[in-house]
């Protein structure tokens, strides 16, 4: 084919080429549909599908030519069989097959989020019509897998069913490499019973998760979209969200958070978990709802709405509830409730309530707010706020005893830790391999490294008000004062910790709100020994033996027998362990003064040579008394001429 078609791009105008090129060719036993499309003129994106009796295989893609860093290309295939697929045994059956590969491309986040909010994600993973998938996938893949010269993007796609696809799993995991190290998890999952055909209950939940190394954080996304129980159509979507670091933060949601909530970096707009539930065209009553946990609070809340009309006359209302709950010091909660009903007539109110109301409890119950009603002559408003019932009786809660507790954190192993020096080029000990494996178990500390102490109890330097469900009263302060090794001050630096403020310190709800989730205190302390003066009574000596040879001959050093000396030395001192402790890397002890350059400064011998034969001659009348005087003597003499004594047989 190549030999009678061809197409050079090079000589070619940019508007002399299709910019669409639609494929179907129902050549039994194969049909081959697809679709290519031209970006730029060498930039090209497409879908390619090859319906055969046994499989249909799928692939999606998209090359840049022209990417910064060199050709960039990203391409999803795919292979499903027919029912009932591979079978694999308990019930389980394998249906598709593929993977994903991308050469100077990565996953972009907020893309692959945007994807599984308008559902053009599901359309990835082995379409039941790839061409009209493409239609949606295709433009998305540029944003999706954006450009990043030096990245690879590499993993498996693969669909498996249980129960003849009653419950299906589709999904791909994508491995990003080189450092830093993003695990990309796509998929769809569905359950549909009691027949995928004509279900009664039908969940289709297409989700989304990426873990990043280099932040680090992790999460993972899922949506309702398109799902529906008996009849009912259910919409939402579900978030988990952990991230460390400076703005280190823990989310779960289910529909959303609290109104008065400020979201947190990189958590997108989730939908709430909503249901329509209209019996008849005439009646819609819709009920959305969230739940949310963080590392302050726990939110959830409902809306409820009605509309039954019929010409412009009928009901209209609606009823809302939003929960913060607090678990520290005791059980308690905020509820916000605001309510509605109201009676119209050919688009005017003819009756009508609501009504706006915060609750807080329990024991004390406090109810503070405001009603009103409309009538269709007059309307009329009043605020009430009520309290009642008696507060619980005051348990008795000892005080936290915080002196214990941090006693009890620094004497665990896990709060030591040994780190190396930050340059190991210029610390001037060297270990035996035996000794960088203490070292790298934690036994042992290297000499110019440093030990933290690092507790997760509370916060260093700052008012502890509460700690957990006990009030600290009055406010206790605590910190490291000082630190030392044996009798030397050791102090490096401090460490620091993400620490949760709601636990810690008295707020308001719209402090705890408001607050980040986490916030970063001194937490510990790094300890570097500084000791004055010589150390040698840390040290535990090994003898080494060796051998010191001046070696005239440079060449001699490659020979089999210099080569078995060098190994018997590099041997003798692997098999020696050399232990050290701290010192002072300003001291002169560890710093010792570089030794003078060894300097040969004889010549070698030099003789007379045939040049024929590279044989030893007899020297020409007249002595030499040096080399240089040889080669002069030499420089005549056809046939012969001075060298190295070692390049001639003795």
């Amino acid at each position: 084919m190549a030999g009678m078609f061809g197409l050079d791009l090079e000589r070619l105008a940019d508007d002399q080429l299709p910019t669409t090129v639609d494929i179907d060719s129902p050549l039994p036993p194969v049909r081959l549909r697809g679709r290519l499309q031209r970006q730029q003129f060498r930039s090209f994106s497409g879908v390619l599908s090859a319906a055969m009796p046994a499989t249909t295989v799928t692939a999606f893609g998209q090359l840049d030519l022209a990417a910064p860093g060199g050709p960039a290309f990203i391409a999803l295939m795919g292979a499903t069989f027919p029912d009932p697929g591979l079978q694999l045994g308990l019930g389980f059956s394998l249906s598709g097959v593929g993977g994903v590969v991308g050469v100077n491309k990565r996953v972009d986040r907020d893309a692959l989020i945007a994807a599984i909010a308008d559902g053009t994600a599901g359309d990835l993973l082995f379409p039941p019509d790839p061409v009209k998938a493409a239609l949606r996938v295709v433009p998305r893949l540029p944003a999706l897998f954006p450009t990043a010269p030096g990245r690879i993007v590499v993993g498996p796609m693969f669909q498996v069913s249980w129960g003849d696809r009653m419950v299906s799993l589709s999904t791909a995991v994508m491995a990003e490499v080189p450092d830093p190290v993003r695990l990309s998890l796509l998929g769809i999952l569905r359950v549909a019973v009691p027949d995928p055909a004509v279900p009664l209950i039908d969940l289709k939940a297409t989700f989304a998760g990426q873990y990043d190394s280099a932040e680090p954080s992790a999460f993972l996304i899922a949506s309702l979209t398109g799902s529906h129980m008996a009849g009912v159509p259910l919409d939402g979507d579900v978030l988990v969200l952990s991230r460390g670091g400076a703005d280190s933060t823990f989310v779960l949601s289910a529909g959303g958070f609290h109104p008065a909530y400020p979201v947190p970096r990189g958590v997108p707009a989730l939908h709430r978990l909503s249901m329509n539930l209209s019996p008849v065209p005439w009646i819609q009553l819709r009920c959305q709802a969230y739940f949310a946990v963080t590392s302050n609070t726990v939110q959830f809340g409902a809306q409820l709405s009605l509309v039954a009309e019929i010409a412009d006359c009928g009901l209209r209302g609606q009823f809302g509830l939003d929960v913060l709950i607090h678990l520290e010091p005791s059980l308690s909660f905020t509820a916000q409730m605001r309510g509605s009903l109201a009676v119209e007539v050919f688009g005017e109110t003819l009756l009508g309530v609501a009504f706006d109301l915060t609750l807080e409890g329990p024991a004390p119950w406090h109810a503070v707010g405001r009603g009103s009603i409309d009538l269709f002559l007059f309307s009329a408003s009043f605020d009430f706020d009520q309290r009642w019932g008696n507060p619980p009786p005051a348990l008795p809660t000892p005080p936290a005893d915080l002196e214990a507790r941090l006693r009890e954190a620094f004497s665990r192993p896990d709060a030591w830790s040994a780190h190396p020096p930050t340059d190991l080029r210029r610390s001037p000990v060297l270990l035996s391999p035996s000794a960088n494996r203490l070292i790298g178990d934690g036994s042992r500390v290297h000499p110019h490294g440093s030990l933290a102490a690092r507790q997760r109890v509370l916060p260093f330097g700052v008012d502890i008000q509460r700690y957990g469900r006990s009030a600290v009263e009055p406010a206790e302060r605590w910190d490291m004062a000082s630190a030392t090794l044996g009798a030397a001050n050791a102090t490096g630096g401090t460490t620091v910790d993400a620490f949760a403020p709601g636990r810690f310190f008295k707020r308001s709800d719209d402090e705890l709100l408001g607050s980040p989730a986490f916030e970063t205190y001194r937490s510990g302390v790094r300890l570097v020994a500084d000791t004055s003066g010589p150390a040698d009574g840390a040290f535990v000596r090994a003898g080494l033996d060796w051998e010191t040879r001046i070696v005239q001959d440079p060449v001699s050093a490659l020979r089999p027998e210099g080569l078995l000396r060098a190994a018997r030395i590099a041997a003798l001192m692997e098999s020696e362990q050399v232990a050290v402790a701290a010192g002072s890397v300003r001291d002169a002890h560890w710093w010792p003064a570089v030794a003078a350059g060894l300097r040969v400064a004889a010549e070698p011998p030099v003789v007379a040579a045939d040049t024929w034969a590279m044989v030893a001659a007899g020297e020409p009348a007249g002595a030499a008394a040096t080399p240089a005087e040889l080669r002069r003597n030499l420089a005549g003499e056809p046939g012969m001429r001075a060298v190295e004594a070692w390049e001639v047989p003795g």
